[in-house]
């Protein structure tokens, strides 16, 4: 039983039964199957998903590269800001929740998620340096303009400071404005490498912020008695809910969140494979 769940982890417990009676002929019960593989310590999980070519050759040795520039610019004494982008809209809930055995589990929601609302932040391991959050589209010049502003902002001599970015379409000209500013760095993280980024936590913190604010408070979201129509009011209820989870960040999570990045290091540097939601 547990060489099938290794060999493909998204087997059901009606097939695992399957296979050992065409393997071995014997028949074990659904329930017998459930307690013998969570006394192996095998629990049912959330399905993450890992692309093909995240952990080929090519990708794991631009992984090693990337993680050797950011190092050396850490002990040259720079500044390493991370900077990205993440969007929410009013489909932002939780996945889980609980009722009444026999019973679904439902909850009242928005008929239209809405237009997206982009944050768009540059962290270091002290904190926030600078954010700004926008409705709609977010393309490469409004990128662009972004750096700008943030760079502008951002109280550290820029000429020790590195930005580190991920290799997003909207990030394609990014090199261009870090030119504008004598001695700022711009490196890009290697594909598929989001747990090397710190910032990527800083959003997982704000969404799940979010969503314990919007699960308390639906009503105030569909209470729409403030004189302007439906669509304004939601908007302006989430941008709240978004600005009340980024004061929330403080510098102790970010220097966490650096910690937690920075373990994955050692085994990058050694070509070894990276996972996941880790």
């Amino acid at each position: 039983m547990v060489t099938y769940v290794e060999e493909n982890p998204l087997i059901s417990l009606v097939e695992i039964g399957r296979n050992l009676r065409q393997d071995t002929g014997v028949t074990i019960s659904v329930p017998t199957i459930h307690r013998h593989l969570h006394g192996q310590l095998f629990t049912m999980k959330k399905v993450v998903a890992e692309p093909v070519a995240m952990n080929n050759a090519a990708n794991k040795q631009k992984r090693a590269e990337y993680v050797r520039k950011v190092m050396a610019a850490t002990g040259s004494g720079r500044s390493v800001l991370y900077m990205d982008e993440t969007n929410a809209n009013l489909f932002l809930r939780r996945s889980q929740g609980r009722s009444r055995r026999g019973l679904r589990c439902s909850v009242k929601a928005a008929t239209s998620k809405g237009p997206n609302v982009h944050i768009i932040g540059l962290m270091s391991q002290t904190g926030i340096i600078y954010w700004e959050r926008r409705r709609g589209s977010f393309r490469k010049t409004d990128c662009s303009d972004w750096l700008r502003r943030a760079l502008q902002a951002c109280p550290l001599p820029l000429d020790q400071v590195t930005i580190v970015c991920d290799n997003a379409p909207v990030h394609c000209d990014l090199e261009a404005v870090a030119a504008e500013f004598p001695g700022l760095e711009m490196v890009r993280t290697a594909p598929y490498s989001a747990p090397l980024n710190p910032i990527e936590a800083v959003w997982s913190a704000v969404k799940a912020n979010m969503k314990r604010g919007m699960a308390s408070s639906f009503s105030a979201m569909m209470d729409t008695t403030d004189g302007i129509t439906q669509q304004e009011h939601r908007l302006r209820y989430l941008e709240a809910k978004m600005d009340a989870a980024m004061e929330c960040i403080n510098p102790v999570m970010c220097m966490n969140f650096y910690n937690h990045v920075q373990r994955h290091y050692a085994g990058c540097v050694a070509l070894a494979d990276l996972a996941m939601g880790v």
